[in-house]
C-alpha cells in the first residue's frame, strides 16, 4: 500500500475508529444542547450568568478541542488501526504526531474535568444553604483545585524537557507514566465520588414532587455511572501496550471524551426546570421555591433572605401575618374578615433591606 501520509483513507476498516467518532459526537451533541437549554434557563429567569456557568461555558470549549483532538487522532493517526498498519502506510513519523495529540488530549482532559467539578460545586453553595454544604464544597473546592493544577502541572512536565515524550532521543528524562496515571485516576475517582453525594441527603429532604425525585434519582445514577467510567479509564491505561498504542488506547480515549461530556449533560440537568415548564407546560420539575410545590405542611412557612434569596439554617416563619387593628374592630369591618385586594411587593438592592408595599386597599 502506497504512503499517502494520512490514513484517511483506511477509515473504511477502521471499526474502531468510526465507533470513536460515532459515539463521541452523539454525546457531544447532547450535551452542546444541555449547555444551550441551561443558558436559556437563566435568561427565562431573568437572571445573568453566574460563575457556575461561565464554568460550563470554559469546560465546553475544553470538551470541544479535546474532541478535535480525537478525531485529528483517528483520521490522521489511525486512531483504532495496529501499528504495524499506521507505520506500512504513514511512516514513523505518524507515532510523534500521535503522542503529540495525545499529550495535548490529556491536558484538555484534566482541565475540562476540574472545570466541571468546580461549576457542580458552585452550584451546591447557591442551591443549598446549610452550613454543612456550604463549607465542604469550599473544601471540595480547594481540593479539585489543587488536584487540577497538580495534573496539569505533572502532565506538562511528565518528560524534562516536554519534547521527550514524543522525541525519545531528545536529552532528558522521563518519569512513571503508569504511576502518574494511576495517582491522576484514582484522585478523580474519589474526588468525583464525593462531588456526587455530598448533597444527597440535604436534597432528599426537600418537598420535591415525584417526578423531581425520580429525576434526581437519575441524575444520581449517571454521576456514579461518569465515576465508573472515570475506574474503567485507569483499567484501560494500565493495559496499554506500548508496541500498539493506535490499536490498544482506542478504548481509553473513547472513555476519556465521555467523562467530561457526560459530566456537563450532568452539571446542566439540575438547571433546566424553567426551560422544560416553558416546552412542554408543566411544572412537575420545578423546585421547592415554587409554594405550589410544597407538601402542605411547608407551604404554610417559607424562609429566604431579602438580599441573597438563599434558604436559612434558623427556624421557620410564617410568611405573612395579618391582625386586626384594634380600630378596625370598632368600625365598619366584621371582626375577623381583612380582605387585602392589592399584592405585595418587595425591592431590595445591595446594602438595602427596605420593603415596600403597594397601597393596600380595605373592603
Amino acid at each position: 500500500m502506497p504512503s499517502s501520509g494520512t490514513l484517511v483513507h483506511s477509515l473504511g476498516h477502521n471499526w474502531l475508529g468510526k465507533a470513536d467518532i460515532a459515539v463521541q459526537t452523539i454525546f457531544l451533541a447532547v450535551s452542546l444542547v444541555a449547555v444551550g437549554l441551561r443558558l436559556w434557563s437563566r435568561r427565562l429567569q431573568l437572571s445573568s450568568l453566574q460563575l457556575s456557568d461561565w464554568f460550563i461555558v470554559l469546560a465546553t470549549f475544553a470538551v470541544l478541542g479535546l474532541y478535535v483532538v480525537e478525531i485529528t487522532k483517528v483520521l490522521l493517526t489511525g486512531l483504532g488501526l495496529h501499528s504495524p498498519e499506521v507505520a506500512r502506510v504513514g511512516g514513523n513519523d505518524i507515532f510523534v504526531q500521535f503522542s503529540e495529540l495525545t499529550y495535548c488530549g490529556d491536558l484538555l482532559w484534566i482541565i475540562a474535568v476540574t472545570l466541571i467539578q468546580l461549576s457542580i460545586l458552585l452550584y451546591y453553595v447557591r442551591e443549598f444553604g446549610q452550613r454543612l454544604v456550604v463549607w465542604s464544597a469550599y473544601a471540595l473546592m480547594g481540593l479539585c483545585t489543587a488536584l487540577g493544577f497538580a495534573g496539569v502541572f505533572a502532565t506538562a512536565f511528565f518528560c524534562t524537557p516536554p519534547k521527550k515524550l514524543w522525541l525519545s532521543d531528545t536529552p532528558g528524562h522521563c518519569g512513571d507514566r503508569d504511576e502518574l496515571q494511576t495517582s491522576v485516576n484514582a484522585s478523580e475517582v474519589i474526588l468525583s465520588f464525593f462531588v456526587l453525594v455530598l448533597p444527597i441527603y440535604f436534597a432528599w429532604r426537600r418537598a420535591f414532587s415525584q417526578a423531581r425525585r425520580a429525576a434526581l434519582v437519575c441524575i444520581i445514577a449517571l454521576g456514579l455511572g461518569i465515576v465508573a467510567l472515570i475506574a474503567s479509564r485507569m483499567k484501560y491505561d494500565s493495559k496499554l501496550m506500548p508496541s500498539d498504542a493506535t490499536y490498544g488506547s482506542t478504548r481509553k480515549s473513547l472513555l476519556s471524551c465521555l467523562v467530561p461530556i457526560l459530566g456537563i449533560t450532568v452539571a446542566c440537568l439540575p438547571t433546566l426546570p424553567p426551560v422544560i415548564q416553558r416546552i412542554f407546560g408543566t411544572s412537575i420539575f420545578s423546585s421547592t421555591s415554587s409554594m405550589s410545590g410544597l407538601r402542605p405542611e411547608a407551604a404554610k412557612h417559607w424562609k429566604t433572605t431579602v438580599l441573597t434569596g438563599r434558604r436559612l439554617e434558623e427556624p421557620e416563619m410564617p410568611l405573612v401575618t395579618v391582625t386586626q387593628p384594634m380600630m378596625a374592630k370598632m368600625g365598619h369591618l366584621s371582626p375577623g374578615h381583612i380582605h387585602i385586594t392589592s399584592d405585595w411587593e418587595i425591592h431590595s438592592s445591595r446594602g438595602s433591606t427596605r420593603i415596600e408595599r403597594s397601597p393596600v386597599r380595605q373592603v
